[in-house]
């Protein structure tokens, strides 16, 4: 199984990049930095797909 603390990382900062598009925000260093983290989980085995979902999922059940 894929490291999850690198995927937990990675949702954390999708997150991020998710409500900030909902804000209109389209730049930053939160999308550098959620960029890094997703390429580090994509490496350890985890696809966007799945980062993204989980994240989504996570803003939507708060």
């Amino acid at each position: 199984m894929p490291d999850k603390q690198i995927f937990e990382a990675a949702v954390r900062d999708a997150m991020v990049v998710l409500k900030l598009l909902k804000q209109d925000v389209f730049t930053g260093p939160a999308y550098t930095t959620a960029d890094a983290s997703t390429e580090k989980a994509k490496a350890a085995g985890w696809t966007f797909e799945q980062i993204e979902a989980e994240a989504q999922r996570r803003i939507d059940s708060e």
